[in-house]
């Protein structure tokens, strides 16, 4: 396996397109399938007569993952389901801040108000084991994946 090619202006670029989430309060979160986390951003839109999306929508996707407050670490992506259904709640309506991502595999903070952190982390290095994608009000999606590979491209389809 080769190291993954993170250059800092991949860092910047990506940040550019977080930089209109910053300051947008985190809703719908939910645990998904194994470890999925998602959470909404903005606006919330109608997809079709009974679902409901932000204008932002991020999805954790093959990543391990754990949500920290300034008191301690308190839960991650391989706690008991039971616990996490709860406790991810602790994201339900506190304010994107900051995004910091690692040039190493595309590790990343999502940075939350009252120093509330989720912090990413690859768990494979495999190109169809993306890291999070972020869908956007422009109808776009970033996709991370920790090989060093990201693109923001046309979503082929709303989630």
């Amino acid at each position: 396996m080769t190291k993954p090619n993170i250059t800092k202006e991949d860092i910047n670029q990506i940040t550019k397109i977080f930089k209109p989430l910053l300051g947008q309060t985190a809703w719908n979160v939910k645990l998904g399938i194994g470890s999925f986390l998602t959470m909404e951003f903005g606006k919330s839109i109608s997809i079709s007569v009974n679902d409901k999306r932000g204008e932002w929508y991020l999805w954790i996707y093959c990543s391990g993952w754990y949500i920290e407050n300034p008191n301690n670490i308190f839960i991650g992506s391989e706690d008991s389901r039971n616990i996490l259904r709860k406790e991810v709640q602790v994201l339900e309506g506190h304010k994107l801040e900051d995004i910091l991502i690692s040039t190493v595999a595309f590790e990343t903070k999502f940075v939350f108000d009252d120093g509330v952190v989720l912090h990413t982390f690859p768990l494979s290095f495999r190109d169809d084991c993306d890291s999070w994608k972020l869908f956007t009000p422009e109808k776009k999606v970033l996709v991370i994946n920790p090989n060093g590979k990201w693109s923001y491209r046309i979503a082929n389809k709303i989630i």
